[in-house]
């Protein structure tokens, strides 16, 4: 499977996690660039294999839209491709924590 390396963002310079009170939801606020102090969270995210590549989908709301008006963001490629990056890198920040699993199909001699 190819999966197509984003632009590299960092927690804690690009990006920042926020636990929003009474919520189970977790938000992210953009630190540079453009689109600082935007903050959001995504709504849901998966990952299917097209033709031997990865498609990451994904929904986000924008909870604080600073300057930006919402329909502009919903529109501006740059900041859905960020927003992408984002949830790739926490996506492979998370795989990384996991320990490696492996199945055996191996009958045990017990």
């Amino acid at each position: 499977m190819f999966w197509k390396k984003p632009k590299k963002f960092k927690e804690g310079v690009d990006f920042k996690l926020h636990d929003f009170e009474d919520t189970d939801l977790t938000g992210i606020e953009i630190l540079r660039g453009d689109y600082a102090g935007v903050v959001y969270y995504y709504t849901y995210a998966s990952v299917t294999e097209e033709l031997n590549m990865a498609k990451l989908k994904f929904g986000y709301h924008v909870v604080n839209l600073m300057k930006y008006d919402k329909d502009a963001l919903t529109e501006d490629a740059t900041f859905v491709t960020m927003l992408g990056d984002i949830l790739t890198e926490l996506i492979l920040t998370e795989k990384q924590i996991e320990p490696t699993r492996t199945l055996y199909s191996e009958e045990s001699d017990i």
